[in-house]
């Protein structure tokens, strides 16, 4: 057992892209021998001792929490008396001890990039860059306008019989905006990934984060957080004149920007000023890069 393991090795993820990571770990190892056990031999002897230890790797399911995965050999030889005794082991890896070792193997080779220099980032790029998460901004709109109705029914009292009608069609009319801006929220999520936003001073990073990979499946571990992410850049946005559209994934990219404005438009009345509802963004301005997230952790 290594003793003199460096603390941010030892990480707490709230995502992992587990076929990335085992994928990576594949081609840096040039592939995983299928041996599934290790032999240890122990001579026991009140000075010596005598150890044999044989490699061990395994191609166990990518969703496995409990990955038998490369193993060093070695051979050691003390002494000549006493007696053997024989004992099989396995040496197990689970997901996020895989994670940890090929950020090691990024951070000793210098490849992972630490700041996110726009002068000096390129497509391709692995980077770990921290910060505080954010939902994507037209989502948490939209979720937060559909919280606002389910308040309000909450804490709407009671009408009065003779104008039970009028409350009735009030309601159905409110359903129905309510209707319709989750079927456009699904529609911001019917590809499996969500955006997620990482601002700085320097500039914001996009995430472009499968849903399937989020730990226990709740966001709500992620939003507001203190964060690091590992990942890869695959776009990037320099000019003043470049933006990043977080329409780009949906159907809703096909519109063109005047008609998005008057349909978000009915969404900004002087009714709705009143309330502390976030700001309402389809598009982010530059500097900023889209990064495929490998992990997101503590």
């Amino acid at each position: 057992m290594e003793n003199n393991i460096k603390l941010d090795r030892l990480i707490i993820p709230v995502y992992i892209n587990e076929k990335i990571v085992l994928d990576m770990l594949a081609i840096i190892e040039d592939g995983f021998s299928m041996v599934s056990q290790i032999n240890y031999t122990e001579h026991k002897e009140s000075s010596s001792a005598q150890k044999v230890d044989a490699g061990i790797s395994t191609s166990a399911p990518i969703l496995s929490k409990f990955l038998k995965i490369d193993v060093s050999g070695g051979l050691s030889h003390e002494g000549n008396k006493g007696e053997n005794e024989n004992v099989i082991k396995e040496k197990v890896h689970t997901n996020v001890s895989l994670l940890s070792k090929f950020r090691g193997f990024l951070v000793e080779n210098k490849i992972l990039k630490s700041d996110l220099n726009f002068s000096e980032v390129r497509v391709g790029d692995f980077i770990e860059v921290e910060g505080e998460l954010q939902k994507n901004p037209i989502i948490n709109y939209m979720d937060s306008f559909i919280d606002l109705f389910r308040m309000a029914d909450i804490f709407t009292e009671k009408t009065q019989l003779g104008n039970r009608t009028q409350a009735k069609n009030q309601k159905q009319k409110e359903d129905e905006v309510v209707k319709q801006i989750k079927s456009f929220t699904d529609e911001l999520k019917h590809s499996g990934t969500i955006d997620f936003i990482l601002s700085d001073v320097k500039g914001t990073t996009v995430l472009s984060v499968q849903e399937q990979y989020l730990a226990n499946d709740n966001i709500s571990e992620i939003l507001g957080g203190h964060f690091k992410v590992l990942g890869k850049v695959i776009s990037i946005c320099k000019e003043d004149t470049e933006n990043i559209d977080l329409l780009r994934k949906t159907s809703l990219s096909i519109f063109q920007e005047d008609l998005l404005n008057e349909l978000f438009a009915e969404l900004k009345t002087d009714d709705m000023k009143q309330f502390n509802l976030p700001e309402l963004r389809t598009k982010i301005e530059s500097p900023a890069v889209i990064v495929i997230p490998i992990a997101i952790y503590a």
